[in-house]
């Protein structure tokens, strides 16, 4: 297996305002979209074998700014798209902090399911099985996976072998990439949470 690069997808209005989109077709603003072309640049001078996007819209168009004039294959990949929130949907994180299922879903997010949602295990379960399908074509080269933050904590939990809820504390950022090395017996970190153009440590 080669080495796999995990990018989040850009940054949205929902997101800077703390609104659930869930797998709404919700666009980058214009802040997301100077971040992909960031770590397109960078894509730019890598060589890279294809790219796996979930379908959903900010992913979707993340990972075409990515390409960009390159003939990379670019596949949409429904299993890593994101979370189902369930009844979640459309309110802002404030005003459900009290909710016993969002206080579960940090402290044990294996079997915390929002109503009408997911668990994160199930996502992990999809998820892996969709990187596991794009890598099965003999790869020399690097695969880019563009997903959502929650998505990509669990890809990186499986093949860690970290517990769920410990790599809830990861932090993700938006168009950061994390990278795996799959080549050998055991999956090896390569770096995490990369944000490109990065001027200042913190």
């Amino acid at each position: 297996m080669p080495i796999v690069l995990l990018i989040r997808h850009g940054e949205t209005e929902w997101n800077r305002s703390g609104r659930v989109m869930g797998d709404q077709p919700i666009p980058l603003n214009p802040t997301g979209e100077a971040q992909a072309r960031t770590c397109a640049g960078i894509l730019s001078r890598t060589p890279i074998a294809a790219i796996y996007t979930s379908p959903v819209l900010r992913a979707a168009q993340t990972a075409e700014i990515l390409r960009g004039a390159q003939e990379i294959p670019l596949h949409q990949v429904p299993g890593l798209s994101e979370i189902g929130v369930g009844n979640w949907i459309n309110r802002y994180w404030h005003e459900f902090a009290d909710d016993p299922a969002k206080r579960e879903w940090y402290t044990h997010p294996d079997r915390a399911r929002p109503s009408g949602g997911e668990t994160l295990r199930e996502v992990q379960q999809r998820a892996v099985a969709a990187v596991e399908q794009a890598l099965a074509p003999v790869h020399d080269t690097p695969v880019v996976i563009v997903s959502h933050g929650d998505v990509i904590r669990a890809i990186l939990a499986h093949y860690l072998r970290l517990d769920l809820a410990i790599i809830r504390q990861a932090r993700i950022d938006h168009v950061a990439v994390s990278g795996l090395d799959l080549t050998g017996a055991a999956a090896q970190l390569l770096f995490l949470n990369h944000r490109p153009g990065l001027e200042t440590l913190l």
